[in-house]
């Protein structure tokens, strides 16, 4: 991903570094993004910048692992994670919410300055203006997906008022105080751009780059967590529609040695050389010194996978003065910060082999057999031919529905936050997965998300803070 002198303008863009500093001066971008896209090379100069903004660590295992720790799968780090313990004040939630809205902000400063240029200033045969707003609104989309998932009641019912702090003009003083919108205003307005992308955005080229078949991937995805009318129902048409174009690698361990390479991969987190393991810790240090996870579940589900074995590994310590080894999961702390620094640290934000995990659940939630149910994961298991993965069974939904959760854990772990989600959606006992996974902590579901930071609440007097959160 070519960098270029606009990346370093949208880089900068970054909501709230601190209130003082938010406040202090107006940021500068738009005294030059008129001057900076002025033509087709400017509008994919400013794509490109705009994808610079994901090298960002907490878009990368900084999110997905504190997630697995919420689900309580993994209990190595992230603790106040695990505990359900976030506060407003806490410095680290601060941060994602910087990233993500630097990232929203690098997508509104494209769809903008794109959109304000004449049709023939896109030469023909090339991608056209409605291709690259469309492709910007599917990042802009896909960050507030991640925003609306991790501070605010996604869950809930449309009027409940702890919805998205929405902004889709490039950040100034004259648009800080901004309230936030209900939970059914704020899908309303992911789903606008969402749409635009599946009728508009490039189809799949490279991983590197949103498509349109990630736009119907994501749309599917908030279908799904959700839950509610006829979600389901759309859901599985969705992923249907994309069953011809998913490709299973068949090799596990190549899979994860191409990373974001792969053909099996949709969409992900790329990181540009030199330096990526500076732009992802969780995973090449953080999981490296702390591999420790739920030992009844977690681990139990995982040692005894014909899978295990290809996706874990012995790494070296990730600090240069300590030559110790640990185990860990290579497929993505790879040989870890000192053997191998440039190694393709990537997020899997999307596999194709996920896809078929979310057919068989849409399956099921939709009045399938149970039979029917099981073919996709089956299907996706056969395609592994690296390993061997005898056919799943089950003789109940409830039982299906364990073994699909189960499946979800080991073939997803740490990968995408699939496995809190999923903890959520799926019951053990009559309560969601999760407080099975975690007895020992006592937690509700205002604690499902992290707080509106310290940062905002402050500098945005319109702002509200999500209940039990202060």
């Amino acid at each position: 991903m070519k960098k270029v002198k606009l990346y370093t303008l949208l880089a900068g863009l970054i909501l709230f570094a601190s209130c003082k500093k938010f406040l202090d001066k107006q940021p500068p971008h738009n005294l030059t993004l008129d001057n900076a896209v002025t033509d087709y090379a400017g509008a994919k100069n400013v794509l490109n910048g705009m994808y610079g903004t994901v090298q960002n660590q907490n878009l990368g295992g900084n999110l997905m692992v504190p997630l697995s720790a919420m689900a309580g799968f993994y209990t190595g780090d992230f603790a106040i994670n695990y505990n359900m313990a976030t506060r407003q004040g806490d410095k680290d939630y601060g941060d994602r919410w910087i990233g993500m809205y630097a990232a929203i902000n690098a997508a509104n400063a494209a769809i903008i300055a794109i959109s304000a240029l004449s049709d023939d200033q896109f030469p023909a045969g090339l991608p056209s203006k409605k291709n690259m707003v469309a492709e910007a609104r599917l990042y802009r989309a896909w960050n507030y997906s991640w925003l609306l998932w991790t501070r605010c009641h996604w869950w809930s019912a449309p009027e409940n008022p702890n919805g998205l702090i929405y902004r889709d003009k490039m950040a100034n003083l004259s648009n800080l105080q901004v309230a936030r919108l209900t939970v059914g205003a704020s899908y309303d307005k992911i789903f606008e751009d969402i749409d635009d992308a599946i009728a508009n955005a490039p189809s799949y080229t490279s991983s590197k780059y949103l498509s349109k078949e990630m736009a119907m991937v994501l749309k599917a995805k908030l279908l799904l967590y959700r839950g509610k009318g006829n979600d389901y129902t759309e859901a599985l048409k969705l992923v249907q529609a994309l069953k011809p174009k998913a490709f299973i690698e068949p090799n596990v361990k190549k899979l994860y040695e191409d990373a974001w390479d792969s053909k099996e991969v949709l969409w992900s987190r790329y990181l540009e050389s030199p330096g990526r393991t500076l732009s992802e810790f969780a995973y090449s240090y953080g999981i490296v010194y702390n591999h420790k996870f739920n030992l009844e579940f977690a681990t139990g589900w995982l040692v005894f996978d014909p899978r295990y074995p290809e996706v874990t590994g012995i790494v070296r310590s990730p600090e240069s003065w300590d030559d110790r080894t640990f185990p860990a999961f290579t497929k993505l702390a790879h040989r870890g910060r000192v053997t191998g620094p440039e190694d393709k640290y990537a997020t899997y934000y999307f596999r194709w082999s996920e896809l078929y995990l979310m057919e068989a659940e849409l399956i099921a939630r939709t009045g399938g057999t149970v039979t029917d149910a099981l073919k996709p994961i089956n299907a996706m298991r056969a395609a592994k031919t690296s390993v061997v993965l005898p056919a799943l069974t089950a003789s109940s939904l409830n039982e299906f529905y364990d073994v699909l959760f189960k499946e979800i854990w080991v073939e997803l772990a740490l990968e995408n936050g699939s496995e809190w989600f999923a903890s959520l959606r799926f019951m053990k006992d009559g309560k969601p997965w999760v407080y099975s996974l975690k007895k020992d902590v006592n937690f509700d579901e205002n604690k499902y998300i992290w707080p509106i930071p310290d940062a905002e609440i402050i500098s945005n007097k319109l702002a509200t803070q999500n209940p039990d959160l202060k």
